[in-house]
């Protein structure tokens, strides 16, 4: 069974939380007949207000609450009732504690979330994380969830293998703050990216999309430019789909075929670990 997905490399407007939501249900309106044919669509990490500093939590919660935003987020997914959303990430306060996370939605309905775990630059401040992974399924289909620097952790995959068939992960991945990136003509952070992907989907039988931001992104504490490059590997394929497109607005699609991926984990068996091999007998 194909599964066709479709995301956007979406910038947000920095705290501009209510313009976001209005751009989202725009966006999607405007692609009304497209997400018809989509099982799933996905968003990037922090698309509703783009990273925070702790001194600006008080301005987004005047902005808007963390329940008009899970409410106005329920009404934008009922643009296309047969299709689940992954919305990006977005702080969300529970319990009077945030957290950086991405919640899954279809016509209206929750279905999972999970919490971003590397906390990184501001978030070590506003943030906290747990332990828990997230599942959930597109008819036999099951999709875990990661976010962004979550790439750097290989626990936070292998909790995932013979779990899932795919993972997703939102990211607002820019270049600013890589003082190396200067010492290179290349791109460094493109190449560390797509190089951990390739490695979490294949030491871990799985496929895995990653959706970036992309676009000169501007706040009042630090401007930087989201490096776009959003990617699909499925193994044993590799890459089957990247793009370079700097349209933050452009809908791109991807198919998930899991046939081959179900070859190479009866060739490969990655997903196992230590202890199986322990009780094989090496020639």
């Amino acid at each position: 069974m194909i599964t066709n997905i479709g995301y956007f490399q979406f910038l947000p407007e920095c705290l501009k939380v209510h313009k976001n939501l209005e751009e989202v249900k725009n966006l999607l309106k405007k692609n009304r007949e497209g997400l018809k044919k989509l099982d799933l669509v996905v968003f990037p990490e922090y698309f509703l207000s783009g990273p925070l500093k702790l001194d600006l939590i008080k301005d987004y919660e005047k902005e808007i609450s963390s329940n008009e935003i899970i409410v106005s987020l329920k009404e934008i997914s009922k643009i296309s009732s047969k299709t689940t959303f992954i919305m990006g990430s977005f702080l969300l306060k529970q319990r009077g504690k945030y957290s950086n996370t991405s919640i899954v939605i279809k016509n209206g309905e929750v279905l999972a979330q999970y919490s971003k775990k590397a906390l990184i630059y501001n978030e070590n401040y506003i943030c906290e994380s747990n332990d828990k992974i997230a599942v959930f399924k597109i008819g036999r289909i099951k999709i875990g969830l990661a976010i962004c620097w979550d790439l750097i952790l290989p626990e936070v995959f292998r909790k995932y293998a013979k779990k899932i068939d795919l993972v997703v992960i939102p990211s607002f991945w820019g270049i600013a703050g890589n003082a190396l990136q200067a010492k290179y003509s290349f791109s460094l952070e493109k190449k560390y990216y797509t190089a951990l992907g390739i490695a979490r989907a294949y030491e871990n039988s799985f496929a895995l999309l990653f959706v970036n931001s992309v676009g000169k992104y501007k706040s009042s504490f630090y401007s930087d430019r989201m490096m776009g490059g959003s990617y699909f590997i499925n193994p044993p394929l590799g890459i089957i789909h990247k793009t370079n497109n700097k349209d933050p607005n452009t809908l791109h699609i991807v198919k998930f075929d899991p046939d081959p991926l179900n070859q190479y984990r009866e060739y490969y068996a990655t997903d196992r670990d230590y202890f199986y091999y322990k009780t094989k007998r090496v020639i």
